[in-house]
């Protein structure tokens, strides 16, 4: 049952962004999240009780807001000491899940989050600020590197390139945001990719856009086509804001999610990595403005992505728990 609530999270996000808040807002609030523990807590506990007598770890890393106090009552009935490590892989506005004050550690990817951690009376020495995991694919390009791959995936090596993402299910308003960027000509080219929206994917196949337009549907190669790129249009998703951090490209960002994503926003426009443009009838200007003397307010805006970036994230935190972990390998060893 809790799976199959998990997969109706793409088609609340498609129909109703709205829908969502409410979800999210009442989630958030101490007895709406005490609810969602008692009515899944325990058909959840059950399924980790019965990895941790199979599997034995060392340690346990949660990546869900949901799971954190369930692991700590698993791993408290499991007969000995594991680690509980909580990785947020939300950047600023948490949801209280992803607080658990019996946590070993709690990686947080922002200043911002990790503040907010602290308000909650956590101590400071089981909160690290070591950014948000993504895959290590995700980096700068490499000198030439952009030209070549423009030139792999047929691409103009001379023409700004920017790339329309709406994550894995294609959501965001995609369809207008390239009509307003492709439908005129325009001295940049697109690559929009559309993940598993197939119907998206076939719509805009169809049309004879005036500026050039790669379209694409569901990829396993996102870092080389931000390596190509040189900025992504997309909404303010966490993963796709690291992802384009570690990469060193800046942002357009063209809406949110109510809740977890309301904050992203201003993260983005405050740390000067990217710009919000909610509306598509002014993505062609706002493009046009970033482009002025010779592509300057792009230059401005990648620029600044070092002072945010953490590429090496995921590294940093599997550091971090190798350490917790072996401080529990002990205690795993005197039950075996």
């Amino acid at each position: 049952m809790v799976r199959q609530l998990a997969q109706l999270y793409p088609t609340i996000i498609n129909r109703s962004r709205a829908a969502w808040g409410v979800v999210y807002r009442s989630s958030n609030t101490t007895a709406g999240f005490a609810a969602i523990r008692s009515v899944f807590g325990r058909q959840v506990r059950r399924r980790l009780s019965d990895d941790l007598r199979r599997l034995d770890p060392d340690l346990v890393i949660s990546v869900h807001p949901l799971l954190n106090h369930v692991a700590h009552q698993a791993i408290a009935g499991s007969g000995r000491k594991r680690a509980l490590v909580t990785v947020v892989t939300d950047l600023v506005d948490l949801h209280r899940g992803w607080i658990c004050a019996t946590a070993d550690l709690i990686v947080v990817p922002t200043e911002a989050a990790r503040d907010l951690v602290l308000s909650r009376s956590i101590p400071a020495s089981r909160v690290r600020l070591l950014g948000l995991p993504v895959d290590l694919g995700f980096r700068p390009p490499a000198p030439g590197e952009r030209a070549a791959l423009r030139r792999r995936f047929g691409l103009d090596e001379t023409r700004c390139t920017v790339l329309v993402a709406g994550g894995g299910e294609g959501a965001g308003g995609i369809l207008a945001q390239v009509r307003a960027l492709a439908w005129a000509a325009h001295p940049w080219q697109l690559v929009t990719v559309c993940g598993r929206n197939e119907r998206l994917r076939q719509r805009l196949a169809r049309v004879r856009f005036s500026t050039p337009n790669l379209v694409l549907g569901f990829v396993d190669n996102m870092p080389e086509l931000m390596r190509s790129s040189d900025l992504i249009v997309t909404k303010a998703g966490p993963g796709a804001i690291a992802e384009a951090l570690a990469t060193g490209i800046p942002l357009i960002l063209t809406g949110f999610l109510p809740g977890q994503e309301t904050s992203n926003v201003d993260f983005v426009t405050s740390s000067g990595i990217g710009v919000y443009c909610p509306r598509p009838e002014h993505l062609e200007s706002t493009l046009v403005e970033l482009l002025k003397d010779g592509g300057r307010g792009v230059t401005d805006l990648a620029d600044r992505t070092g002072a945010v970036a953490r590429p090496y994230a995921a590294l940093d935190i599997a550091g971090q728990c190798l350490i917790l972990a072996r401080s529990h390998m002990a205690s795993g060893q005197s039950m075996r």
